[in-house]
């Protein structure tokens, strides 16, 4: 989930972009490197091993989101306290490539495409990296790691289950660790409590319940008045196809037949339901075109929304104790998914799998980038997600806790995006963000309604019928060609009303078929029955 999980782009129906075709054409005549090629060091005309990449400076670059988190006495996401400690500690010249979060995919593949691209390329996707892989963009570790490192080694054996969703065509292409407890989490709702008790209603456990309550916020006029909206959204994708079991990471198994999310029947009820949201004036009329969701959460944190459909975790923080903040007797609680016509799957829940690093294949020096991501994952992680001791945070029964929560926001909080391996999971209980959050009392109460919002998103599973989906440049070509066309026909549907949801999703349908979808199936089923018997 996490608030490095939280931005994710308002392509709702699509997902990440992948590389087009033309763009895999640029890429196809990328010449390769030499000292990018794995492989065994040499013996010199002395009988001596030798290591070429001994003679090469240790410098890396590196991939990052730029979230726009990092305060102008800081310095920039290039240049600040961490990137000097960095270098200091790793022994590894770093540089790092910001790519702004909800275009990163976009400005990575113009990065390719130019031959600027970094020499560690990450992503949460793993069926991006899996396009890399098929482009010839990216080159297979297993020798790197064998030959250079001693932590990731370590690791991937202790966490054998990881290995399956590193390897790509029996190689490993992209390095991962696993997620702790508030890293699985990431869809959520959140409903303020207070407005039900005014209201006399309990927490909608249906569809049905959910428009009941929606309306009676509304007539109330609870947000001020009875023509304002009274439900915002966050990263919404992740709630409203995740109850629907339409989301756009998936495929789905009907009678062990693979079905691509997006032309799933299921889609007519998502579709609906945005569509009563929008004609009804339960949410922003201006939603679709609301940038990053800033004024609906502006919204919610000056108490003119009643519910939040969005994400839990530390992504709303500033927002939540906002508004606890503004309206001390706010009361916002989570509100745990509710079932539709279709049944209960839950909110949009991170596989085990964390990041994936993966190594570009004009990489000069993948040994000093063994280095670099080693000395992450044993001692560097932990530092850059929590500060100095003693003056960022002091050791409370093994948890560190936070000192200073405003401090902490402008000194701390931005370099973890540095961590992009890390060795958390093992040891990680809810519970502990209680001691790990400052001790006064609005940090707290965040740090409770935080921990009990995870449980409440956990509790109810997120529909997964397979572990991770395939990878084929011809799926992901299908859906890149025809992502403009999907969005165009959503909208018609949800805002002008001129097609219903069923004529919407026939149309859907329709695009799919012409782009290549049939083939797209086809593949996608052989890869399934190929492959079904590893999946636990």
């Amino acid at each position: 989930m996490g608030g490095h999980r939280m931005k994710r782009t308002k392509r709702w129906v699509l997902g990440s972009t992948i590389l087009a075709m033309t763009l895999g054409a640029a890429l196809a005549g990328c010449a390769k490197s030499e000292e990018g090629a794995s492989g065994s060091p040499a013996p010199s005309a002395a009988g001596k091993v030798e290591d070429k990449y001994d003679k090469l400076p240790k410098t890396v670059s590196v991939s990052m989101y730029d979230r726009g988190a990092v305060a102008a006495e800081e310095g920039s996401y290039e240049q600040n306290r961490w990137t000097k400690w960095i270098q200091e500690q790793s022994g590894v010249q770093v540089k790092y490539v910001p790519v702004p979060r909800n275009q990163a995919q976009d400005k990575l593949n113009t990065l390719i495409a130019s031959g600027e691209a970094p020499d560690l390329i990450w992503d949460y996707d793993r069926n991006y990296i899996g396009t890399l892989v098929s482009q010839g963009v990216v080159q297979p570790i297993d020798d790197y790691i064998s030959q250079y490192s001693t932590v990731i080694k370590n690791y991937i054996n202790d966490n054998p289950e990881l290995k399956p969703l590193m390897t790509f065509d029996g190689k490993i292409y992209g390095i991962t660790t696993k997620r702790p407890l508030n890293g699985l989490a990431n869809g959520g709702m959140w409903i303020r409590q207070d407005w039900l008790d005014k209201v006399g209603m309990k927490a909608p456990t249906t569809e049905e319940e959910f428009f009941a309550v929606t309306k009676a916020f509304k007539e109330k006029g609870l947000s001020g008045n009875t023509n304002a909206p009274v439900v915002s959204m966050f990263v919404w994708p992740n709630v409203i196809t995740g109850l629907y079991a339409t989301h756009s990471t998936q495929w789905y198994l009907d009678g062990g037949k693979m079905v691509n999310a997006r032309v799933a029947d299921r889609n007519v009820g998502a579709i609906n339901f945005e569509r009563k949201l929008y004609e009804n004036g339960y949410i922003d009329k201006e939603y679709m075109t609301d940038k990053n969701s800033q004024k609906m959460m502006a919204d919610w944190a000056q108490g003119k929304s009643g519910i939040l459909i969005g994400t839990v975790g530390n992504g709303i923080d500033t927002y939540m104790k906002d508004l606890m903040k503004n309206f001390p007797d706010a009361n916002p609680v989570p509100l745990a998914a509710f079932s539709t016509q279709y049944g209960k799957f839950g909110s949009y829940q991170e596989t085990s799998a964390n990041i994936y690093v993966a190594f570009n294949k004009n990489m000069k020096n993948p040994k000093a980038a063994i280095q670099y991501l080693d000395w992450l994952l044993d001692k560097g992680w932990y530092t850059l997600a929590n500060g100095i001791e003693n003056t960022h945070f002091k050791l409370v029964n093994g948890v560190p806790q936070v000192l200073d929560a405003d401090k902490f926001k402008k000194e701390v909080a931005y370099a973890a995006e540095y961590a992009i391996l890390r060795n958390d999971a093992k040891t990680f209980k809810l519970e502990d963000l209680m001691v790990k959050a400052a001790q006064d009392p609005l940090s707290q109460r965040w740090a409770k309604l935080n921990a009990e919002a995870m449980k409440t998103s956990l509790n109810v599973p997120f529909r997964r019928d397979i572990p991770y989906s395939p990878n084929s440049p011809e799926i992901s070509n299908v859906f890149a060609s025809i992502e403009p066309k999907l969005i165009e026909i959503r909208t018609r549907a949800i805002v002008k009303g001129d097609i219903t949801p069923e004529q919407a999703l026939d149309m859907i349908r329709k695009e799919y078929k012409s782009a290549g979808g049939d083939k797209a199936d086809q593949i996608a089923q052989e890869w399934y029955d190929k492959n079904k018997a590893n999946f636990k």
